[in-house]
């Protein structure tokens, strides 16, 4: 009769390799999601980057056009734009809304010409401050008839539940105002 040796795994073996395995585990599973996260934040940074160069290509586009610039408030201005059609003109307003936090449109559609439709730009605007110029100057323009270029400054925050909120300040170039003439509207 032969004697058989048993061989197993001590209960302080079983020990280390459970401690061993659990620290090893939250590793991969902190890494797994710090990567999440970061995820979440590059997308809600590249979807807040979109919205945002959208929005100053419509604003642009019609400082360029406009013909009159009116600064109602801090943070509205007025654009009179003529019409491709005829000698007839639009009027444009640009508005930040503190309180709701967008920062809109209204006037008439570009595409399908429909007169006073709002159209929402940009959402979780945190700031906006619209700047005149002069032509020419460094300094800024001090009445709206003197402003041939237009500068707008954004502070856009996009905010999501499983990663830190991302922040972007958006300066944009100085919009020349292309057909601008003595403001007598």
């Amino acid at each position: 009769m032969t004697v058989r040796s048993e061989r197993a795994f001590t209960l302080g073996e079983i020990l280390v390799a459970t401690t061993l395995s659990a620290v090893i585990m939250a590793a991969v599973l902190s890494s797994f999601l710090m990567m999440g996260r970061s995820g979440a934040n590059a997308g809600n940074y590249v979807a807040m980057e979109q919205q945002v160069r959208q929005a100053l290509e419509r604003f642009g586009q019609d400082v360029r056009m406009a013909k009159y610039f009116t600064r109602v408030s801090a943070t509205q201005i007025k654009l009179t734009i003529p019409q491709a059609s005829d000698s007839g003109t639009d009027i444009v307003y640009y508005t930040y809304d503190s309180t709701a936090k967008t920062f809109t449109r209204l006037g008439p559609d570009p595409i399908t010409n429909v007169a006073n439709t709002t159209t929402l730009l940009i959402k979780e605007v945190q700031s906006c401050e619209f700047k005149r110029w002069m032509l020419g100057s460094t300094g800024p323009a001090n009445s709206d008839a003197a402003t041939d270029q237009v500068q707008i400054r954004l502070t856009v925050r996009k905010t999501a539940l499983t990663a830190v909120a991302t922040t972007n300040l958006v300066v944009s170039a100085r919009f020349v105002l292309r057909n601008h003439r003595t403001n007598s509207v």
